[in-house]
């Protein structure tokens, strides 16, 4: 006879268990597993199911063990199967020292309280597992942006990961300023004491747009890999055989990297063949020319205006005017980070939006070009130290060679069922039931998956240090009209 909050496990690895429909078993929980002979386990829930018998209504499920444990500390070892063993919910105390122990002396980081654990206890990240590429998705209103804000100003504070950040909604253009004590709430003591630490941990990060007070976001044109000029001029070396060719020569003529559009046109239009006239009249019929991303000769590029010693960069694309100027700014960005990996400084690439950036089917030559560099740095990128990190709301529409080479994942509230299940896909590494919680998600609640968490961690945001930049505009429109 099986009795309640009872388990068994036959691998040593995974265990079933039956309990009381009050025993406060919740799928992602952890558990205490007391079995024979003095052995006993950390594991937590993976699954539950609630089913009627003779002996009333009751839950059964199935989970994972994550630790063997002396019921105080999380210790080394491997588990091995066991018969019938009581099972309870497990203390706060041992879920944290569990992912202390896996944790080790590397810097975590704390982004708020962990879900279905007593006692709300902190949720830590590791900080080392953000060398591996990872997803961040959910939908509009998720939190996923004020989230994904707190997870960079907490790796500015306890790492040197170097952060860029592709921003096409500015969401992030203050992330280098602190709010006040009672937004983060803490007594202005402690906030004093903050204030010092991430004025020390921001000194060295720039935003770079076209608003007033930024520094400016602007490309050399004959900085770019060739075939990104050729993708700007929209010529293809064997289509356009004649024109490409007369580009090539006068790239070689200039003799540097320096050059501007005008400097190319201008050349050619000195030059009285079809060829040269043709390649004159593209630019000029191309409307490329002028465009408010070129830096003109006598003014400095971005890449001139950050020292070698930079800390952090947000690249405000939002600030740009045009569609166009976005797309063609970020596949530049992503070609400058892709040609500079020899340089070897571990660098995180937040890439917002990124369906927009390497989406699975591009809608112009420079979202083709940007997807190319982008699937060369997450299945190359690791090596250089080059590390992704891809925010959307549509995982679907994201490149195929880019999202299998996520192993990370923080998941906050989607309703898509067919998003939920291309997730699930993705990540099949992850238990698809605690991916299928992200329709219960409520405001900032979200799973951490893969190399950032000991164990896959539903977890709830906790207060912000930075200024959000890009918060939703209040629904005042919606008071009733006489208030």
């Amino acid at each position: 006879m099986v009795h309640d909050n009872t388990a068994y496990s036959i691998d040593g690895h995974s265990f079933e268990f039956t309990a009381g429909i009050g025993a406060g078993l919740e799928i992602g929980g952890y558990v205490h597993i007391e079995a024979g002979s003095g052995a006993a386990y950390l594991g937590q829930i993976i699954d539950i199911e609630v089913v009627d018998g003779s002996g009333g209504t009751k839950v059964t499920g199935c989970g994972a063990i994550r630790a063997v444990t002396d019921g105080l500390e999380a210790l080394g070892g491997t588990a091995t199967a066991f018969g019938l063993a009581s099972l309870s919910i497990a203390g706060p105390e041992l879920v944290e020292a569990h992912f202390e122990r896996l944790r080790g002396k590397k810097a975590s980081l704390e982004i708020g309280t962990m879900r279905r654990v007593a006692d709300d206890p902190p949720a830590t990240l590791q900080a080392a597992g953000f060398g591996r590429n990872t997803l961040v998705c959910g939908q509009s209103g998720s939190g996923k942006t004020y989230s994904l804000g707190l997870i960079l100003e907490r790796l500015l504070l306890e790492t040197d990961l170097r952060l860029a950040v592709l921003d096409p909604n500015s969401d992030y253009v203050r992330l280098g300023e602190l709010c006040d004590a009672d937004q983060i709430g803490v007594e202005p003591a402690v906030h004093a004491a903050l204030a010092d630490r991430y004025d020390m941990a921001v000194s060295k990060l720039s935003v770079h747009g076209t608003r007033p007070g930024q520094k400016p976001l602007r490309s050399r044109f004959g900085r770019l890999p060739i075939a990104q000029q050729a993708l700007v001029l929209d010529m293809d070396p064997l289509r356009d055989a004649r024109e490409f060719n007369v580009f090539r020569r006068i790239v070689r003529e200039i003799g540097t990297t320096e050059y501007t559009l005008s400097d190319v046109r201008q050349r050619a239009a000195a030059v009285f063949d079809d060829a040269s006239r043709d390649l004159a009249m593209r630019i000029e019929n191309l409307d490329v020319e002028d465009l408010g991303i070129w830096a003109p000769a006598d003014v400095p590029a971005m890449t001139d205006l950050v020292p070698k010693d930079w800390r952090a960069l947000v690249l405000d694309l939002g600030s740009l005017p045009s569609s166009g100027e976005r797309s063609m700014m970020a596949a530049s960005i992503v070609a400058h980070f892709w040609n500079a990996r020899h340089d070897r400084e571990p660098t995180l690439l937040v890439i917002d939006e990124a369906h927009n950036v390497c989406p699975q089917t591009p809608a112009d030559r420079f979202q083709a070009m940007a997807s190319e560099e982008l699937a060369a740095i997450a299945g190359e990128g690791r090596k250089f130290g080059l590390y992704l990190l891809l925010v959307t709301q549509r995982p679907q529409k994201l490149h195929v060679n880019v999202l299998s080479q996520c192993e990370n994942l923080i998941l906050m509230r989607m309703n898509s069922a067919t998003d939920i299940e291309h997730v699930a896909t993705a990540f099949s590494h992850v238990p698809s039931s605690l991916i299928r919680q992200a329709s219960a998600f409520s405001l900032g609640q979200g799973l951490a998956a893969g190399r950032i968490a000991a164990d896959p961690m539903l977890f709830q945001t906790g207060n912000r240090y930075s200024i959000e930049g890009g918060s939703d505009i209040p629904p005042t429109w919606a008071r009733p009209r006489g208030d």
